[in-house]
């Protein structure tokens, strides 16, 4: 029984993942955290950000890669214009769509979204929100969505988990949480 539980672990638990196993992972699992500005290198252009998960993990190179990372640009709301740009040259919710763009350069199948709208405008949260619901639909994304504000939660998932006091104090469809809570939170 240990031995299998370690075969687990190193099979699965990210931290252990090694060679072709860590690099799938590392394609297939992206985020987005709660501060563009602070997930943004302020020294590298927004097309060396876009790009570098494409570098990692396909062959494209020169006018292609540049081409793959206008139309992650484009998907997300920007364009050829943000290319060359730098992170503190762009808005809040600019850097934001920066930071989506990056997550779903490498197709991936899953993406971490912690607190994705905390540091933006109530305006630009929608934005954000509609498009992170656009993108999930077209790319068949999985999101696990991490947020204090029960409106974001609302508007992005299917199935929720209440924490409180670091316990899961519910868990229940979307639909059946907002419309019967069984928790005080």
């Amino acid at each position: 029984e240990e031995n299998r539980l370690e075969s687990l672990r190193s099979e699965y638990a990210v931290g252990r993942m090694k060679g072709k196993t860590a690099k799938e992972f590392r394609r297939n699992a992206q985020f987005v955290f709660q501060n563009p500005s602070g997930s943004l290198n302020p020294r590298k252009l927004i097309r060396d950000t876009v790009s570098r998960p494409l570098e990692l993990h396909t062959d494209l190179k020169g006018d292609e890669l540049d081409e793959e990372v206008v139309e992650l640009l484009e998907r997300v709301g920007l364009g050829a214009d943000f290319l060359y740009r730098y992170p503190h040259q762009l808005s809040g919710g600019q850097k934001q769509r920066v930071a989506i763009a990056r997550a779903i350069a490498t197709n991936p199948e899953f993406v971490v979204l912690d607190e994705p709208t905390s540091a933006l405008d109530v305006s630009v949260q929608a934005q954000i929100l509609n498009l992170l619901n656009r993108l999930q639909d077209e790319l068949e994304l999985t999101y696990l969505c991490i947020s204090h504000d029960l409106s974001v939660i609302r508007h992005l998932s299917d199935r929720v988990y209440v924490m409180y006091l670091g316990r899961i104090a519910e868990k229940a469809n979307n639909d059946d949480l907002f419309e019967r809570a069984k928790h005080p939170y």
